[in-house]
């Protein structure tokens, strides 16, 4: 019961994770510009322009692709594709800042809006809910095993606090092996 919630839990924080992520693309990320008029060749290039971007050549591309390699690993029940998705949110969100501080104005925290929070947010979820789904390693219950070797069995009198416990195998038993 507690593996499957375990699960379920994962999977709602994962799903979660990407709506955050795909949703931090709509709202302000600094100095009043949203997320889908930041370029993503801008993440790539010596800082970041001012041009306005397309819709799918903006910083939603990589929120998007985040969303997909959730639900390709929803799909297929591989949460290193939920760790990769929150990776590249947090990646994005980490390349976004470093463009952003080599503009001559700077990265002033002043002006950075909830989008680059939210993204980095999202990307930490999503790591979490795989770390959370992923099954523990302990050791599952397993049946008594038989033993290999019947030719010895301690006898009665050497249980544990037994002060006539001397350890030898019985009379019987000696005479058998021989």
């Amino acid at each position: 019961m507690v593996h499957f919630s375990r699960k379920l839990l994962g999977l709602l924080l994962v799903v979660a994770g990407a709506v955050v992520a795909v949703w931090s693309a709509f709202v302000e990320w600094y100095g009043g510009r949203q997320g889908t008029n930041i370029r993503v060749q801008d993440l790539f290039n010596y800082g970041l322009t001012f041009n306005n971007a397309a819709t799918m050549a903006s910083l939603l591309l990589p929120m998007l692709i985040c969303a997909a390699l959730v639900v390709a690993g929803i799909a297929v029940w591989w949460r290193w594709l939920w760790i990769l998705a929150g990776a590249v949110a947090i990646g994005t969100v980490v390349l976004w800042g470093a463009r952003q501080a080599q503009n001559p104005a700077g990265l002033h925290s002043a002006l950075v809006g909830n989008g680059p929070i939210m993204a980095a947010c999202a990307g930490a979820m999503m790591i979490f809910a795989a770390m959370i789904a992923t099954p523990r390693g302990g050791k599952a219950r397993q049946e008594p095993v038989e033993r290999l070797s019947p030719e010895w069995t301690p006898a009665p009198a050497t249980q544990v606090g037994d002060s006539e416990a001397t350890g030898e195998p019985r009379s019987g038993d000696r005479l058998q092996n021989q």
